[in-house]
């Protein structure tokens, strides 16, 4: 009997896969350029109404990896997931503001950019108490590190 296939939702909340290194990062940003039909999902954002080819998905992970550079100023990185590296279908971006305060009863930590080869839906959980990336850089004691 075959199996139903995962839903975006399902395969969201699965297992993934941490890019520690800003280049494995990159080099998975390389190779998306290769796999066309690429839906830009922003959680907070109005749903994407059409795919984009992987030229322009691989931009955007560019452009997102780029701003994590300029937040972090490092190499190191666990800000984006992916749920397999030599077959990516849903990779997520969590923003460096965003990703610390998932902890002290803020709400979950939702991803800044969703990239998915699988139709986007309605994620129940994005419509919860989320962490939303700060405003501007907070002077003094632990302001310095988030």
């Amino acid at each position: 009997m075959p199996t139903k296939p995962l839903s975006f939702s399902e395969r969201l909340s699965g297992r993934f896969n941490g890019m520690i290194r800003q280049e494995d990062a990159q080099r998975l940003a390389e190779t998306i350029a290769g796999l066309d039909g690429w839906y830009l999902v922003e959680p907070l954002g109005t749903p994407p109404g059409q795919p984009v080819d992987g030229r322009t998905a691989s931009r955007h992970l560019h452009d997102l990896l780029q701003e994590i550079l300029l937040e972090e100023r490092g190499v190191w990185s666990t800000l984006v997931y992916v749920q397999s590296q030599e077959d990516p279908w849903i990779i997520k971006v969590f923003h460096p503001r965003r990703a610390g305060c998932g902890c002290g009863g803020q709400g979950g930590i939702l991803p800044w950019w969703v990239l998915s080869r699988i139709e986007p839906e309605t994620v129940a959980e994005w419509n919860a108490p989320v962490c939303l990336p700060a405003t501007g850089h907070k002077k003094g004691g632990w302001g310095r590190y988030f």
